[in-house]
């Protein structure tokens, strides 16, 4: 640890805030890892994490090797060989055909994994920082900012509602796309992923393959005519996991789902939904609905200013990809990066607060990245303006190319499997064009037209991340390298 042995234990090296799967997994690396005294804050500590998660297998082998330490392979509940979508009734598609993807799926088990992320080397605290406001200035040596939170040049206090006082030279902010501590610019805005799920026993799920996981079913032919594209289109997703509670019946987990909407769609919507598309397919339910799972996932949204003290991480720090709603891997994949870069710029800087915040972003948001999520945001963007007509032309053209390929899109973050398709910007052009050679026609006519729209309303941003000719993105996150020279050059010009 970097504070010192005497210390009161009301002071740390970092204080998390907030103790999802975003600041638990922080936590625990930080002490493990870097050998940092961490406090982790939420008056929540000790509930279960409400989430389903759901993870292709091979992204999250990939993670239990980056992450030893969580034995995430010993997190799972199920996994199914082969994936199943439904995008028939269009486009000359019946609709009964079956999309069958060759790459298998796996539910994770929340309890296991939050246990797995609770260490002992981490002080778990069960408060919350008393009076934040959700206008604090930049300025990190202001006298008071926001009333529990109080910056000076060497580190931070926090003052909890029970009354207790916390120093920490760092202070992560893991409390949600709705934090109050984080400062975000007021664009992009975000698109909102809405669903209502519940597990439930069944006779029999009809279309439905018992042994497949289901990701899409975007048919809509159980909806009246006139309300199809009243509201924003919503597909089913299940995951089967065999026997049920009532005898000869099968458990399964159902979630109707809208992918991005904006404004956010009605959950009681989703709900209805639902009922209405089992009923029409003629899954009976017949056990009472259990595991009722209400969704509201922000996606993309404007990325932290780089100038502040506070260092946000997971849906804080905008990680949520903007066009799938994915967050968990793309998390778990980040958290090893930022991490050490807190670790190695304490060292370097001898405690600096401001440069160890600098070079936390520098590692969680470099160029390289920003980029990629531009173009993601600009994908989500387009979903937007789609029916689910279009959705189904979309999707069935989307899962025709190459499983790495379509793979890497949905996961969208360094060290995630197929992610080497779509880092750089060539790659994302020729994926572009791709796509646009297999949609239909009517949906590819579309696609150029709103690019065209987008270019013209929002600037160059989808331009410069298949182009070099346009730029940069304009945030200015320094790598970590960078920031740790400069102190370096700025260091030996002093002396």
């Amino acid at each position: 640890s970097l504070v010192s042995p005497v210390a009161s234990s009301s002071r740390f090296d970092v204080a998390v805030i907030g103790s999802g799967p975003a600041g638990s997994t922080a936590a625990s690396l930080l002490a493990k890892r870097e050998g940092l005294r961490v406090a982790l804050i939420d008056p929540k500590i000790d509930d279960e994490w409400p989430n389903n998660y759901g993870s292709w297998a091979d992204e999250w082998s990939a993670l239990a090797q980056r992450l030893p330490e969580f034995n995430l392979e010993e997190c799972t509940t199920r996994r199914w060989e082969t994936t199943d979508c439904f995008f028939g009734g269009s486009w000359g598609i019946d609709s009964e055909v079956r999309t069958k993807l060759d790459r298998a799926y796996v539910r994770v088990d929340r309890i296991k994994l939050r246990e797995a992320c609770i260490s002992e080397d981490v002080e778990r605290i069960a408060d919350k920082v008393s009076g934040v406001r959700s206008d604090w200035a930049l300025n990190v040596y202001q006298e008071e900012l926001g009333n529990g939170i109080q910056h000076d040049a060497t580190g931070t206090r926090l003052k909890l509602s029970s009354g207790r006082e916390i120093r920490a030279t760092i202070i992560i902010d893991a409390t949600g796309f709705n934090s109050r501590l984080t400062l975000r610019g007021e664009t992009p805005a975000p698109g909102f992923q809405i669903a209502y799920g519940f597990e439930a026993d069944v006779k029999s799920l009809c279309d439905y393959d018992p042994e497949a996981m289901l990701l899409f079913d975007y048919r809509d032919d159980y909806l009246p005519d006139e309300s199809k594209n009243k509201d924003w289109p919503t597909f089913m997703y299940a995951m089967p996991m065999g026997p049920g509670l009532v005898p000869d019946s099968t458990r399964v987990f159902f979630e109707e789902t809208v992918l991005v909407s904006r404004p956010a769609m009605s959950v009681h919507e989703c709900e209805r939904r639902a009922i209405a598309r089992l009923e029409s397919m003629g899954i009976e339910i017949i056990s009472p609905r259990s595991e009722i799972e209400l969704c509201y996932i922000p996606m993309g949204g404007p990325t932290p200013d780089p100038r502040q003290r506070i260092i946000a991480f997971g849906a804080a720090a905008g990680l949520v990809h903007p066009a799938t709603g994915y967050q968990l891997c793309r998390c778990l994949s980040a958290v090893s990066d930022l991490t050490a870069a807190i670790g190695k710029a304490l060292k370097t800087t001898n405690n600096n607060p401001d440069l160890t915040a600098q070079a936390a972003y520098g590692a969680l948001w470099p160029k390289k990245i920003l980029h990629q999520r531009d173009f993601a945001l600009f994908g989500a963007e387009f979903l937007l303006t789609c029916d689910a007509k279009d959705l189904r032309g979309w999707f069935d053209a989307f899962f025709k190319l190459p499983n790495s390929v379509w793979g890497g899109f949905l996961a969208g973050w360094p060290g995630l499997p197929g992610n080497h398709h779509h880092e750089t910007r060539l790659s994302r052009l020729l994926f572009g064009l791709d796509m646009f050679r297999r949609l239909p026609p009517p949906v590819a006519l579309k696609l150029v037209s709103y690019m065209v729209q987008f270019s013209f309303q929002e600037g160059p941003a989808l331009l410069r991340s298949v182009t070099p000719f346009f730029g940069d993105n304009p945030i200015a996150f320094q790598d970590t390298d960078t920031v740790l020279r400069l102190q370096k050059e700025k260091i030996h010009e002093e002396h």
